[in-house]
């Protein structure tokens, strides 16, 4: 893991996704005001192929609302559980490179957050996810 944030210019914050399984993938880094977010590919979160494994890719991709959603003190009862998550790899992820998301929040109702977000390495695109959250505080964003 690296306590480097990524060579990016922003405001960027570091939290991690614990207690997934065998997919606790982090740390995670945010730059909120710019909706995006970041991981280092380490060789623990590669396949024997040497580049990023799907399942934790996917672990990284459904932790995006923290890109766009201010969680305050990650009071338990504010989790946005995951109603729906699909992601489509369009290439590897290179082990030791920065997966960066571009997050948009779509829009949220009172129960639901609608977000996707497109993920490249180098300024190329790797994958993009489309995801569903339950608004547990029942925030509304315009």
């Amino acid at each position: 893991m690296t306590a480097k944030a990524p060579p990016l210019p922003g405001d960027w914050s570091q939290t991690s996704i614990a207690g997934t399984g065998v997919w606790s993938v982090g740390p995670v880094w945010y730059d909120r005001p710019a909706g995006r977010y970041a991981l280092y590919v380490t060789p623990a979160l590669c396949n024997a192929y040497g580049v990023l494994h799907g399942g934790a890719l996917a672990t990284f991709v459904d932790s995006q609302a923290t890109a766009v959603r201010d969680y305050g003190d990650n009071d338990p009862a504010d989790h946005t559980p995951t109603i729906s998550l699909s992601v489509d790899y369009i290439s590897p992820v290179p082990c030791g490179s920065w997966l960066i998301g571009d997050v948009t929040l779509l829009r949220t109702t009172r129960n639901m957050i609608f977000i996707q977000s497109v993920l490249t390495v180098a300024g190329e695109i790797v994958a993009r996810s489309n995801a569903i959250y339950r608004n547990a505080i029942g925030k509304v964003v315009p």
